[in-house]
């Protein structure tokens, strides 16, 4: 499968299609970790717990900064 680019706001995105998302079991508002790989990216869906653990990892100071 081929995908364009496409001019989404000021940004540049893929539109991965419903049957894929489908297939995969992804849910249309989930999070991905997106890594560099030897020749492309590599996409990996994350739980909310999972996508909180690395927000709240990557900016303790803030939060906690916050909860005060």
């Amino acid at each position: 499968m081929i995908k364009q680019l496409q001019k989404i706001g000021n940004s540049r995105g893929i539109i991965i299609d419903r049957a894929i998302l489908d297939l995969l079991q992804i849910d249309e508002d989930a999070s991905f970790e997106i890594t560099k790989e030897k020749d492309g990216l590599f996409l990996k869906p994350l739980t909310a717990k999972e996508a909180y653990n690395k927000i709240a990892k990557k900016h303790r100071k803030s939060l906690n900064k916050l909860a005060k």
